[in-house]
């Protein structure tokens, strides 16, 4: 069994690998032993006992109890929990709604959560009752790439057009798709609506709508003018079929899911987005984002800072914006601030470590035995028993033993369900860690860059 003081996991590698690389780099300079690990490992996956112990586990985000078990299960043993909650700002209707998943419930009340700003913070004191000291304010650490000590993370344009065979005399303009469920299978959208409410369906008839008409968008454009190339960037860990069909029509048009959405908007010469929180990484990076929109997303489904945003409504605009003058976002940083704190002085990934050295040292975020028997009982009596009985070893070694070597019918029909299970499940999670798992190699490169970065610059 490893054991760590702070274990990072993440879901979405193109959104979370880069920030828990900094995070871990502040961490291991304060002397604190840390891991990143993908939430569905699959060495972790596989085994059938305790793999890591930490003294505080880290998540990306946590709704419910479940969502505690989503990442720890019953192969990681912890005493504290934070939340990091990578998507904070959200839609008016959530907001409002004290009974909204968004708003948590079970021991998602009782962990400590990352605010990047006082809006969140209230929102979680006042409709979640998260106790306001398991609150800690700190900016957002997505944007703390884009500091000017940070020149020079990023792969430069030149890079970026030889690795992905781009042509480099031509305008790169990059889509930020918000295009989540859009394309999804009917049970994933009922699955979906049957979570946020009747007015997801809403949201997804217009989502809808807004993808084929911006592709219509881009189909015109591309056919009127040579000298541009779009990037169509989807939303972490969602295909898209009817932009990737297009792509195999026109040569200009490139669906690229690698690589996180800030080094693409680094080397880009215009950015553009639908509905997605990617647009203030563009604003935060010093460029002048403008959000398609042609039909009007319904009040209750939009975001309070996306609705404060100008938006580019017709093709004309659109095309008029590529080639000629653009169209002001419409932001400050005095209102984006109570979203994103703003702090030019001090960056947010060195606050984060901040709070989490707090939490570290303060034995009242431990889980307490009530905490910790709630978090048992989310498994049942009969897989509590099957998980003992896992963790056995000796006895679940002659159990495998047992069903290779017994040449009774009903052993031998045991065994092929279970490899035949074990095989489905296996092919799936390999599939999955062959996308999202970045190997300590990968961790490690960006943990050496950051240093050099940090270093060069004092």
């Amino acid at each position: 069994m490893q054991e760590y003081d702070f274990l990072l996991m993440y879901e979405h590698k193109v959104r979370e690998l880069d920030n828990l690389c900094l995070l871990k780099y502040e961490l291991d300079k304060r002397g604190y032993r840390t891991k990143i690990l993908y939430e569905n490992d699959f060495e972790l996956v596989k085994s059938n006992t305790v793999v890591y112990k930490t003294r505080v586990l880290v998540v990306g985000y946590c709704y419910t109890s479940s969502s505690i078990k989503d990442y720890a299960s019953y192969r990681i043993r912890f005493d504290k929990v934070i939340n990091l909650q990578w998507e904070q700002v959200i839609t008016n209707e959530q907001e409002k709604d004290s009974s909204s998943f968004r708003n948590l419930s079970g021991l998602a009340k009782e962990i400590v959560h990352i605010s990047w700003g006082e809006r969140n913070r209230k929102r979680l004191i006042e409709k979640a009752g998260v106790a306001p000291d398991h609150i800690k304010v700190t900016g957002n650490i997505t944007m703390d790439l884009l500091r000017p000590e940070f020149k020079g993370f990023y792969l430069s344009r030149e890079e970026m057009c030889e690795r992905y065979e781009l042509p480099s005399d031509k305008k790169i303009c990059l889509f930020i798709a918000g295009f989540k469920y859009v394309e999804a299978s009917e049970e994933a959208r009922r699955a979906t609506i049957a979570r946020f409410g009747e007015g997801r369906r809403r949201y997804l008839e217009v989502a809808e709508k807004e993808q084929l008409t911006i592709l219509e968008w881009f189909k015109r454009f591309l056919e009127e003018h040579k000298d541009c190339v779009i990037v169509y960037r989807p939303h972490p860990g969602d295909g898209s079929p009817r932009a990737e069909k297009m792509a195999q029509t026109y040569t200009d048009f490139r669906v690229i899911s690698e690589l996180s959405v800030k080094q693409w908007i680094v080397i880009s010469d215009l950015v553009y987005a639908w509905n997605s929180t990617a647009i203030l990484e563009a604003f935060f990076a010093g460029k002048n984002p403008m959000h398609l929109c042609p039909y009007p997303i319904p009040d209750d489904q939009s975001h309070p800072l996306l609705m404060k945003m100008n938006k580019i409504t017709d093709y004309d605009t659109f095309s008029k914006s590529v080639t000629g003058p653009q169209i002001d976002l419409g932001l400050t940083k005095e209102i984006v601030n109570p979203f994103y704190l703003v702090d030019d002085e001090k960056a947010a990934y060195v606050k984060v470590a901040d709070a989490f050295e707090e939490v570290y040292r303060n034995n009242a975020y431990t889980f307490s035995r009530k905490q910790r028997r709630v978090y048992r009982h989310l498994y049942s009596f009969r897989e509590r028993m099957v998980i003992a009985f896992m963790g056995s070893g000796f006895l679940y070694q002659i159990y495998g033993w047992l069903l290779h070597h017994v040449p009774f019918g009903f052993v031998q029909r045991r065994r092929q369900w279970l490899q035949a299970y074990q095989k489905k499940e296996y092919d799936r999670w390999e599939k999955m860690n062959a996308i999202e798992a970045e190997g300590s190699v990968e961790a490690d490169k960006i943990i050496r860059k950051i240093g050099m970065l940090l270093q060069d610059g004092r």
